[in-house]
């Protein structure tokens, strides 16, 4: 059996087990008659595979910024994404900044 198939085979013995309702894995492996060490290996290494495989691509969006002609400290910058405009003002988080962006990033087109 090649690498592929038994790691579509382990695949689908786990979600087997997620799907069948029992809360143990030994349990339900021993229903099966599958071993459980094997199960806990396996489902460590797919969970290690998908968390490093990347799931989307990265697209990219253009992000205009604009600001009054005015030099004045409390004038706010105004960032504009597809149809969303954000006003900064004068000492915003910039960490809730950058997180409202990256949900931007990934919702608008």
């Amino acid at each position: 059996m090649s690498l592929d198939e038994r790691k579509q085979m382990w695949q689908q013995r786990i979600q087997s087990y997620r799907s069948s309702g029992e809360s143990s894995v030994k349990a339900w492996c021993k229903q099966n008659q599958i071993g459980h060490q094997s199960m806990y290996k396996w489902m460590k290494r797919l969970e290690i595979e998908e968390t490093e495989t990347p799931r989307t691509s990265t697209q990219w969006l253009s992000v205009e910024v604009s600001h009054p002609l005015d030099d004045e400290k409390s004038s706010p910058l105004i960032v504009n994404i597809g149809e969303f405009s954000i006003e900064v003002k004068e000492g915003f988080n910039p960490t809730l900044f950058n997180e409202v962006i990256q949900v931007l990033k990934t919702h608008v087109k």
